[in-house]
């Protein structure tokens, strides 16, 4: 089997799916890989390092595809711009799918007849996502983040959105410093261009993104407010010793209406839900304006948007070069679906980590329960019962 590596074609995304060191483990293994020209350079990884890691480079996703079996990827097929015309019945697709979001990559997805494994539906034994987790600590960490640099450095003016003087510097060093500060050291000056002291911040989820987005918020000051529907989790929230936080089962009105900041980041494997209605979001913002940022938005997102012109626009996202939009209520919303291709190289690092034993199984031909469940479409058939749910499509228990 020859696993493809394909470049990304998705609006704004920077990572590769594997790097050269994970491409180098896989060629030792016995493994043929091949990797399109410029897949790694958004990353930071050249073709002469794929090259000596022992990978062929194809020339374009044409022979890309024709030489690979498994495709390991970062996003979703992107029927818009004809990715999925390279797809044939050969083909296991391995990355982030997401099916619930789109009918019309579902349907590409079942015409092909090719067999797709989503990456956020890999659960272990103890029902957690380890290829979903390396990202969400990611997305969260870039979250709190958010909130303290929109706080503080987004106005509105004339119903449009500007940034205040400085932004761009302030910009550019959180994003040199992610390593550091995804690990919880965070320098005195970044702290204080990003403070949010003595702001309530209402984070819900309590999974690992909004655990990191609590770490991060608290880091900066803020007094935080945690909901979470699970009473374990709750018990590990609260565990964490994060100082004036509250970890709550349910959303108290008071607390969202004095938020300065309000941070998605549930959804349960299928579409995210919906934590906020229209009404509520209205009100509230009438008392304070907010920064929401709304990480589950491949799956949906959490909260409503409506645009400037009072149109509601669960299509309008922003992206990490302007992620940020002003919304009907004045509130400064981040809708960005692919959040840590802003730190493309430690993304593509950790997810290549991460994925690396999966990808070497399923070029093995190895049967591990993890990927059979994974697995959301082959042959023409939807195996996943959240899929077939999303779309209202026939669901098929086996293959």
């Amino acid at each position: 089997m020859t696993i493809g590596v394909p470049k990304e074609i998705k609006d704004h995304e920077n990572r590769v799916a594997l790097t050269p060191r994970s491409v180098a483990s896989l060629v030792s293994s016995g493994i043929k890989v091949a990797v399109e020209r410029n897949a790694g350079a958004k990353s930071g990884f050249s073709d002469a390092d794929y090259a000596s890691a022992g990978a062929q480079v194809a020339s374009d996703a044409a022979e890309l595809y024709s030489k690979a079996d498994l495709v390991v990827k970062v996003k979703e097929i992107q029927v818009g711009k004809g990715e999925h015309a390279h797809i044939l019945q050969k083909h296991i697709i391995f990355g982030y799918n997401h099916f619930e979001s789109s009918r019309e990559l579902t349907s590409a997805a079942i015409r092909s007849g090719a067999t797709f494994i989503s990456f956020e539906k890999v659960t272990d034994g103890n029902g957690q996502t380890p290829l979903l987790m390396p990202m969400s600590r990611i997305a969260g960490t870039l979250a709190g983040i958010w909130a303290g640099f929109f706080h503080n450095y987004a106005f509105r003016h004339d119903k449009s959105l500007r940034m205040k003087a400085g932004a761009d510097q302030v910009k550019a060093r959180f994003i040199e410093d992610f390593e550091r500060i995804i690990d919880g050291k965070l320098d005195a000056a970044t702290a204080n261009s990003l403070s949010l002291h003595d702001k309530q911040v209402v984070i819900f989820g309590g999974g690992t993104a909004g655990e990191m987005a609590s770490r991060t918020c608290h880091a900066l000051g803020a007094k935080l407010t945690i909901v979470e529907k699970r009473d374990s989790r709750r018990k590990y929230l609260q565990g964490l010793g994060l100082g004036r936080c509250s970890v709550v089962a349910s959303a108290d009105y008071d607390a969202i209406k004095g938020a300065s900041a309000v941070i998605g980041a549930t959804y349960d494997k299928e579409k995210a839900d919906r934590m906020i209605d229209e009404m509520t979001l209205k009100n509230a913002s009438e008392v304070r304006k907010k920064v929401i940022i709304d990480i589950s938005i491949d799956q949906g997102g959490n909260f409503p948007f409506v645009d400037s012109t009072g149109k509601y626009a669960p299509e309008s996202m922003g992206t990490i070069m302007s992620p940020a939009q002003m919304d009907y209520f004045g509130n400064v919303f981040v809708r960005v679906p692919n959040m840590p291709s802003i730190v493309p190289r430690y993304a593509s690092m950790a997810l290549s980590n991460a994925i690396t034993d999966h990808v070497k199984a399923i070029a093995t031909n190895q049967t591990r329960p993890e990927l059979v469940r994974a697995t959301s479409i082959a042959g023409g058939k939807v195996l996943d019962e959240a899929v077939a749910r999303a779309h209202s499509l026939p669901y098929a228990k086996t293959f």
